[in-house]
Formats: structure tokens, sequence, C-alpha cells
């Protein structure tokens, strides 16, 4: 086995250490047991034979007591050596046993020497033994041996010596063997448990990185929480915020209209006064900049409205000569007083566009007014021509232009200070970001081009688009001639409807269709006929389907109007400010019965004037009361029984809504008309359409038009989902 051990280099160290470790075990488990043994026989031979051979084994015990107590010493220390003076040892004790004792049969003790010896230090050693064996059997067999061994014994013994070392051989082969799959084995689960623990290890730093992703979901959860709530609470600042706005610039903005209209077009209300022409232009300008101010506080409220998503066209065929004259004429007294010199080229022929003249103009006064506060002298050029499908317009100074680096960043939104000292960017705003939403909602492209220092040259276009392609209008044709510039290729939906509003908040919102109104459903079946409508959209009038047969849809859908939105507040009729005379005049009309004392609710004094030039002529003026707040108006009300209560709904003590719930509490006062004239009016797209909506075809539905209706249904009701 040592040499087994000492030829296995390649061997594991774990397997030479099991090796030496067992040969030691091996060794000291034969030399214990063999002088345990040899004791044995001691007591035996001392106590059987006393006289003949007991007192003979006190001379072989010293030298097996010495031998292995020697060989025990040795052991842990010299292995080798201590294995060579045990074995060596032993043949020597057995030899000197055969010549003290004189018994020859002890010589078969002989035969275990190779296979201890092979056992313990492998088949050389084993090999050896057998040599050493041999050798001293047949020198004990010989004539001058001390102790002659019988005829025969060295040759049993040379056998049996040969048996056992082959027999030590083959188990210690097999023991090493069992040790080395053993080590194997070892190893393996050895392995197998580092692998275990790794792998307990890595899960254990999985276990915790999922508790600290948990941790890190609970808290993106709790700051979506948080966010959901500060988005919640944007929304509703939001909403505040369009409802402020619309009230608090529509009130002065209302001054402004009404007083300038009644100016022009009601001179007996002032003691039938005329004003002077010279005032009238500057009169015109201030109410058309009103106007333009006006539309701009709608497009606030079309910003806040998410449910819709867009901000919607209201296209009319326009000039655009016309239109680039009269924003000309705007800016024209701001570019004069800074000694800039305004020049128009407008090329001949350009064809008419269908736009939404509000949007273009409000891009026309954009950069004109960039051109003029950016350019000190010079001059200022607005060119317009005709490029293929589009219509180029340009608008060129002699400013101090923009650098290069920074006209990538033009048209982004809020984008100031980067480079103060060209003062560009300063101010700029969202003007022409704006600007350019605008230009690509009418399908046309928006740039600029500039050298520093040398001027700016802003340009857009618009394409010439035919009114079959595509003709919106805001208010819908005379009924005389309802089709007279529908194309082939053009969408109409006729809308029977009794408010004139409501046709034109549908044609806001779809742009890419023609609506045509109509007062009754008779009236709407032929006109649907007549165009070659695509749908008939009625309210709660339902014709007989064989009138319907030629027409692809119908739709049933109750949408609101300004009566209905009114009396979801509890008046009867709604103005929104500004309110012209004859919208008041056509609104006490409508009431049916007659208006003799008039209380107009509202806390700005202004409008309360406003309305009361208004009403004269209608009502005297000491039947014209007037409160400034809520509990003033409700105690007027319960003294004076007027007959008409113009009423705004907002106000600071009681607001008007208030004021509407006390009125129908009160038996006396609930029979009051009243009519909301407020810039505070609820919007009529927020409005709930509390009735069904029902489409009809005459030929039913396929399952795919049914599956893509119904998509778009959930797209259009789901927000937030896609």
């Amino acid at each position: 086995m040592w040499h087994a051990m000492r030829l296995s280099g390649k061997m594991p160290s774990d397997f030479v250490s099991s090796t030496k470790e067992l040969i030691q075990r091996t060794s000291w488990n034969l030399i214990v047991a063999t002088g345990a043994l040899y004791l044995v026989w001691h007591l035996v031979a001392t106590l059987t034979w006393p006289a003949t051979i007991g007192w003979r084994t006190w001379l072989v015990t010293p030298a097996i007591a010495l031998i292995c107590a020697l060989s025990l010493f040795l052991l842990p220390k010299r292995l080798l050596l201590a294995q060579g003076v045990w074995l060596v040892g032993l043949l020597a004790s057995v030899t000197l046993a055969i010549m003290v004792l004189q018994q020859p049969r002890i010589a078969l003790a002989y035969t275990l020497l190779p296979l201890m010896t092979v056992v313990t230090i492998g088949w050389p050693g084993g090999l050896l033994m057998q040599l050493m064996v041999v050798a001293t059997v047949w020198w004990l067999s010989g004539s001058g041996s001390p102790q002659q061994l019988p005829p025969g014994t060295a040759l049993e013994v040379t056998l049996g010596g040969l048996i056992s070392g082959v027999v030590g051989w083959a188990a210690s082969d097999a023991l090493l063997t069992v040790t080395q799959w053993s080590l194997y084995s070892f190893r393996s689960a050895k392995e197998n448990m580092e692998a275990a623990r790794s792998h307990r290890a890595q899960l254990a730093r999985v276990l915790k990185d999922l508790d600290q992703a948990y941790h890190r979901l609970e808290r993106a959860n709790s700051t979506l929480v948080a966010a959901w709530k500060v988005a919640d609470e944007a929304e509703r600042f939001k909403a505040e915020f369009a409802a402020n706005v619309s009230h608090e610039l529509r009130t002065p903005l209302n001054l402004i209209v009404g007083f300038v209209e009644m100016m022009m077009t009601s001179p007996e209300s002032y003691g039938g006064v005329s004003i002077p022409g010279v005032y009238r232009t500057d009169l015109n300008a201030i109410y058309q900049s009103a106007q333009h101010l006006l539309a701009l506080v709608d497009d606030v409220l079309d910003l806040a409205r998410i449910e819709v998503g867009k901000i919607p066209l209201v296209r009319q065929q326009a000039d655009m000569a016309v239109l680039i004259r009269g924003a000309v004429d705007m800016v024209s007294d701001y570019v004069a007083a800074k000694g800039l010199e305004l020049r128009i080229h407008v090329a001949e022929g350009l064809p008419a566009l269908w736009i939404d003249r509000l949007r273009i103009r409000q891009v026309l006064l954009n950069l004109l007014v960039n051109a003029a506060r950016f350019t000190k002298q010079g001059s200022i050029t607005i060119e317009a021509l005709r490029q293929g499908d589009e219509v180029f317009v340009r608008v060129m100074d002699t400013g101090r232009g923009i650098p290069r680096e920074e006209l990538p960043h033009v048209f982004e939104e809020f984008r100031s200070g980067e480079q103060t000292t060209t003062g560009w960017h300063a101010g700029s705003g969202l003007g022409l970001p704006i600007s350019k939403k605008f230009v690509t909602l009418h399908h046309g492209r928006m740039g600029v081009e500039s050298t520093y220092l040398q001027g700016a040259t802003f340009w857009f276009t618009l394409p010439c688009e035919s009114p079959e392609a595509r003709m919106v209008e805001a208010a819908p044709l005379p009924r005389a001639k309802p089709f007279g510039h529908l194309g082939p290729e053009q969408r109409v939906i006729v809308m029977v409807h009794g408010d004139a509003e409501t046709p034109r908040l549908l044609q806001r919102y779809l742009e890419d269709y023609r609506i045509m109104s109509a007062a009754n459903m008779a009236e709407g079946i032929a006109l649907a006929r007549d165009v070659k409508a695509i749908a008939l959209m009625a309210g709660g009038q339902r014709p007989l389907p064989a009138l319907v047969r030629e027409i692809p849809l119908l739709i049933y859908c109750d949408l609101p109007d300004a009566t209905e939105a009114a009396k979801a507040l509890g008046a009867c009729r709604l103005l929104v400010k500004p309110v012209s005379r004859r919208e008041l005049l056509t609104a006490i009309d409508k009431i049916g019965q007659p208006v003799r004392r008039v209380l107009i609710a509202d806390d700005d004094p202004e409008m309360v004037r406003l309305l009361r030039r208004m009403l004269h002529g209608c009502v005297a003026a000491q039947d014209c009361l007037e409160a400034f707040g809520g509990e003033e108006a409700l105690s007027i009300l319960r003294a004076d029984k007027p007959d008409l209560l113009l009423l705004d709904l907002v106000m600071p003590d009681l607001d008007g809504q208030e004021v509407l719930l006390r009125m129908k509490a009160d038996p006396e006062l609930c029979r009051i008309p009243v009519i909301l004239v407020s810039a505070h009016a609820q919007d009529r797209v927020a409005l709930e359409v509390s009735k069904p909506i029902e489409i009809w075809r005459p030929g039913g539905f396929q399952v795919g038009e049914t599956l893509r209706v119904l998509r778009g249904i959930l797209d259009a009701l789901t927000p937030g989902w896609h």
C-alpha cells in the first residue's frame, strides 16, 4: 500500500493524505493485535506448559515487547521506518521463538509476514519479505542451523508465503480502489455541498434582492399614489384655472366689446348722440382686438379639454391676401413707432384656402411681432406666393438674427436663457411653438433660416386643398341652397337640432366632416337625400324606418344645447359673455311672457351698467333694478318681484347657483324666470348625455364592422389604457 501511495504522484493530495492515514491506522492495528495475541499466547503457555515451554517464553517476550513499543513510537513520525522495524523484528522474533521454544510448527507464522508486508508497504515490500522468509526457512532447514526444521517445512512456508502475499496484494488493491472511490465520493459530496452552499448564498442574495425590489415596488407604488394625487390635484387646478381665466378675462373683454358695440350700433342708448367718424376707425380696431382676445380665451378652454385631446379647427374659406393685410394693420402702429419699414409682397391669383382664419392670423401676428421686437433698424418684409400645391408665406427682418447653434431650439417650448448675450430666447415663450402646431394642424410646414447679425426669415406653408377635398365650415350653409359647394368626395353629416350652437360645436371637433343642420326631421331626411349624406343625426325624434332607407346611418344622440345647460343649473337660458344686445333681447323674447321689470345681479358695476344700456328702449330705466351680490339679489326679489332676473354665476358673498337653489325652495320666487349671464358658464363639452346613443343602418352590421365599432367605443371611453 505504501508503494502504491508513493507511485500516485498524480493523485489528489487528499487521496495521498487519506491513504497515509489508512496505512498508519492499519499498521497500528496490526502491531497492537499481534502484541495482544502474543500476550495471550504467553499467558496460555506459562499456565499450561510451565515445565516445558512456559519459562522459555520469557526469553521471547522482551523482544516482542521491544519491537512493538519501538514500532509504535516511530509510527507517527517515520511510517516506513516503523513498518520496517516491525516486520523485520517480527521475522527475527519468529526465528528466535523457533530456536528458543524448539517448536518447528511456529515456522508457519512466516507465511503471515508477506501478507502483512504487502498490505502495509506494497508488493515490492512483500516480495522482499518473501525472499527473506525463504532464506530464513532454508537456513533453518539446513544441517548447520541451531534448530533444524522438518523436511518439507521450507516448501510449505514458501508456498504459504506466496499465497498470503498474493491475497494481501489483492486485498490491498481492492482497499486502495475502495479508498479512491470513497474519496471521489467524498470530493463529489464536498463539491455538491459547496455548490449547495453557493446556491443557498445565491438564493439568499436573490431573496434579499426580491425583498429590496418589493420594498422599492412598495415605495414606487406609494410614489405613484402620491403622483396620482398630485395629478388629480393638478387636474382640478387646471379646471379651476380654465374657469377662472374664462371668467377673469371674459368679464373685462365683455365690457370692451359690449360698450364698443353699443356705441357703434345703438346710438339711441346715448340720447341719439352720434360718434364722430374719426373715432369709428379706432373703435373698430378696439372691437377687433377684443374679439381676437376672446378667441384666445377660447383657446385656453380648448387646451383644458383633455377628453377631446386636440385643438379643434374651424375651417373656412379665406383669402390669404386679406388675412395678411388684416394682420399687418394690427401691428402697423407698433412697427411704425420703432421707425421700421413694413413691406408687403403678395402674389396675384393666390387660391382661396380652407383654413382656420383665427389660428393662421395668430401665426402671422406672432411672426410679425417677433420680427419687430428683435429689429432695431431696417425693414420687415412679408411675402406670400404659390409654390406647387402649397401657399408659401415668409416674414423676413433685418434684425439681430439667430446663432446657428440655437436654430434647432427655436420651436422648443419654454426655451430660455441659455445664451443671454443674444437675447433671442429670452421671452420667446410659447408663441413660436404654438404657431408651428397650428401650421402642422393645417397639414403645413414651418421653419426658420437665419444668419447671425444679418436678420432672420420665418416661413410656413399651407396646402392648397380644393373645397371638394376638404371643406369644413363652422356654421351650416343657407338652407335655400345647402349643397351648392359639395364635392363628390366630401363626407356630410346632417344634424337635426333646434340649437344653432350645437352643430357648430360638433363641427369644431369633427373637422374632417361637413356638418349641415336641419330644423326638423322631415327637412333633415330631405336634406340628407339631396346631399347624399353618410349619416343623419337626430335627437329624440324617431322617423319611420321606411323613410330613411336611402341614408347609410341613422344616429340617435341627444346632444345638450344652451337651454339644457341652463336647465342643468336651474335657469331658463344661458348667455356666455361677451353678450351682444341682440342675443340678450332674443333670449328675453324666448321667455314667452311680458317683461316690464328686470333685476340685474352682478358683482361688477360696469357689467350692470352695460346690461342697463342694452335694455334701453325695452325696459324703463326706473324698472332696471340692480344688485351686486347674491344676498342683495334675494332681498330685492322678495321685495319687488321682478319679471326677470339677469344673474351672474360668480359673486363674492353668495354665488349664482346658491341663489338659484334658494329661489327654487321659495314658492314665491321659483316662478321668476332667470337668464344666466356669466363668463364662468358650464363647459358644454363636459355636460352629460343622459340618454343612450343608438346607431341604426337599414342593411344591418357585419361582424367585422361591429368589432371595429366596439374597438372605437372602447378606445374613446377608456382613455389611458392604450
